[in-house]
């Protein structure tokens, strides 16, 4: 009966010490966890703190003002807030040393360039409205007959000026190719205005 009693108890010292790893390797385990968790929120917060740098922050300066009468001085604090700017180049300038001419155009907008059926299309490209200027050996649009005058001349080239409610086409040519600056300015005075400066700002080189 005694051996029995020995038996049993070195099997319970035996599932104290498996128990007893297997508390310690938990709590490394956690300690592990913990650390892991602490960094990530460590990253979060310096993340954050970069993006509030980049919003407004108030500065406190210090003005000194003295009283006439008594000759004392009085430093008053007062807040002066700094809003960060950001430079956005207002115009750009494009060339095109296949079609020959450059321009000067607004950065807000957006080029692209596509080959179609005549030449090639250039897209200054505005959600209010487009300009896109077609050069090529043909026309990009069909008309029965083009009579240029001098109304309004593209650096010095006579034009013929095709108008609508919604937009103004210009036709021109020169070195054996045909220009055509299309503004869509959707009856908005500002997009007309804008068109009316690309024009003057077309060149040819």
């Amino acid at each position: 009966m005694a051996e029995r009693t020995n038996l049993i108890s070195q099997n319970n010292s035996k599932k104290y010490i498996f128990g007893s790893i297997f508390l310690i390797i938990l709590a490394i385990g956690g300690i592990v966890w913990l650390s892991q968790e602490k960094k990530v929120e460590t990253e979060v917060v310096e993340k954050r703190s970069e993006e509030i740098s980049a919003t407004p922050t108030e500065i406190i300066e210090e003005i000194k003002e003295t009283n006439k009468t008594t000759g004392t001085v009085t430093i008053v604090p007062t807040k002066k807030v700094v809003t960060p700017t950001t430079e956005v180049k207002k115009i750009e300038s494009f060339k095109s040393e296949t079609d020959l001419f450059e321009v000067l155009y607004s950065g807000k907008r957006k080029l692209y360039q596509d080959n179609e059926g005549s030449g090639r299309r250039y897209t200054f490209y505005d959600y209010n409205g487009n300009i896109t200027v077609h050069v090529g050996a043909n026309w990009s649009w069909v008309y029965p007959e083009r009579v240029y005058d001098d109304k309004l001349l593209v650096d010095g080239q006579k034009t013929f000026i095709y108008e609508i409610s919604n937009q103004k086409i210009i036709d021109f040519e020169k070195n054996n190719k045909k220009y055509t600056i299309q503004c869509v300015h959707n009856g908005k005075t500002e997009i007309k205005n804008e068109c009316q400066k690309f024009v003057e700002d077309f060149k040819f080189i």
